[in-house]
């Protein structure tokens, strides 16, 4: 109970540090201006939770390191069992960024790679190796203009853009030659936690690229304000699908706060009737939370008291390379 708390409170000083300084006007009377939309339904196919299955599979295989700094064209692999579907199908990687040697100041982790046998092209992003806590201060929630052609009075958080700014130029590359070598292959961006803020920017640009591109997230904190979510969530369907997962009461997607103007995107897929270290859900229980600002699912479990398990456990122990993402 004792670490509960002090963790908490870090949460708690920051918020007020943050209000203090100024660095994000709150909008006052926004939730009577923007009336919440809490749509939910219950159940998915399972053919859509299958393929949460492979892409929690192919951001799990992110975090290894083994996959770190291959050449191109060798497979991507796993330890301790992490991702058996992309084992299975023999994935090979085009690039790779990230880890013990990396000098960025992100140093944002992943791969693309190519999966022959389902004809894919997969960006996957791995989480923060330092802690979440430290990634999100560091950065203070600032935003900072987004300026994708479109997204009118759009912004960012500061870290996120960063982050992905230090990636896109191999990500692109990567990916524009492997569409053009494989034109009928289906894009895929991935990730889990700080990668999954990094996915949707990833996702987002490729699609202003006029690329068909599905993103599938798990745990990601919020990544920008209302213009910014609302702008990611129209892009579909005609540019691809969005799929946000979140886990019980993982508190990771709590962050960073509504009240500074984050918002999510719209839908949520939310894991819920288990534990924070439940692994198996049946696609008849995954609630569905529709509309920009959303309370319901995961937002309404509440930051008290945090319990940073949930964030970990994604179909599988999505980390299980690199061990338990800390707070």
């Amino acid at each position: 109970m004792k670490h509960k708390a002090l963790r908490f409170g870090v949460f708690l000083t920051l918020g007020l540090l943050i209000s203090h300084t100024g660095a994000v006007p709150i909008q006052e009377g926004r939730d009577a201006l923007q009336p919440r939309d809490n749509t939910t339904t219950v159940g998915i196919s399972q053919s859509l939770l299958d393929n949460f299955q492979l892409f929690a599979n192919f951001t799990a295989a992110s975090y290894c390191p083994g996959n770190e700094n291959s050449t191109s064209d060798s497979l991507i692999t796993c330890t301790d069992n992490a991702c058996p579907l992309v084992a299975a199908d023999n994935v090979t990687s085009l690039v790779e960024f990230g880890g013990s040697n990396d000098t960025t100041t992100a140093d944002i982790k992943g791969f693309v790679a190519l999966d022959p046998t389902r004809s894919l092209i997969v960006v996957a992003f791995a989480g923060s190796g330092n802690t979440i806590r430290n990634w999100l201060a560091d950065f203070a929630f600032i935003q900072v203009p987004y300026t994708l052609t479109g997204c009118t009075a759009c912004l960012i958080h500061a870290g996120f853009s960063s982050g992905w700014a230090e990636r896109r130029s191999a990500v692109l590359s990567a990916v524009m030659s492997a569409l053009e070598t494989h034109p009928n292959y289906t894009l895929i961006v991935t990730g889990h936690s700080i990668g999954a803020g990094i996915a949707t920017l990833a996702g987002a640009e490729l699609r202003s690229l006029n690329y068909t591109a599905d993103i599938y997230t798990f745990g990601s904190p919020r990544v920008g304000n209302t213009a910014f979510a609302t702008f990611v969530t129209s892009q579909a369907p005609q540019l691809g699908q969005n799929y946000r997962m979140t886990h019980e009461n993982d508190p990771v997607p709590q962050l960073p706060p509504t009240w500074v103007d984050y918002e999510h995107t719209s839908p949520e897929y939310w894991l819920t009737g288990g534990t924070d270290t439940t692994d198996a859900y049946a696609a008849s229980g995954i609630v569905v939370c529709e509309g920009i600002g959303n309370e319901e699912c995961n937002a309404g479990t509440g930051l008290v008291p945090i319990d940073g398990t949930a964030h970990n456990h994604y179909l599988g122990l999505i980390s299980a390379c690199q061990g338990p993402v800390a707070f």
